[in-house]
């Protein structure tokens, strides 16, 4: 599963990028910053959702440490998106949001270190028929393709 997982990673930490890097500049204004919010808030909580539940569906699979690891790196993502709700005004304090901006992108490059190295070594094969239809549907977001 490696080189799926590393492949849909990569993909998606352009995409965060591309969102918040602008937004965290020092002359990112109001607008840029609240756009980002928004899309944390929307897309990326959505596609956030569906990774960890995918992620989740293979824990008979893994070791007590294991899971603890990605319960841990899955934890440290919702506490981020869930605090974004009670920042408010965000979008007005440039600092502090790219602040926010480095340590969310900080703790998803740790959550998909961490499925990578704990994922990665299963062959797809062996992936059960329903998690693999989890994983197939990561990227998929229906508020964006009218579902």
């Amino acid at each position: 599963m490696f080189a799926y997982l590393e492949g849909l990673h990569d993909q998606w930490l352009r995409e965060v990028r591309g969102a918040l890097v602008p937004a965290c500049e020092a002359g990112a204004g109001i607008w840029l910053r609240w756009w980002a919010i928004d899309y944390l808030e929307t897309g990326f909580q959505r596609r956030f959702d569906r990774e960890q539940r995918a992620v989740l569906s293979l824990e008979p699979q893994l070791t007590a440490a294991q899971t603890r690891h990605l319960w841990a790196a899955g934890e440290l993502m919702r506490q981020l998106l869930q605090s974004l709700g009670h920042r408010v005004g965000l979008c007005q304090q440039g600092e502090q949001f790219s602040a926010f901006g480095l340590t969310l992108m900080k703790a998803l490059e740790y959550w998909c270190q961490q499925v990578e190295e704990t994922l990665g070594r299963l062959p797809w094969g062996d992936v059960p028929p329903e998690s693999r239809a989890l994983f197939e549907t990561i990227t998929y977001d229906e508020a964006i393709q009218g579902g």
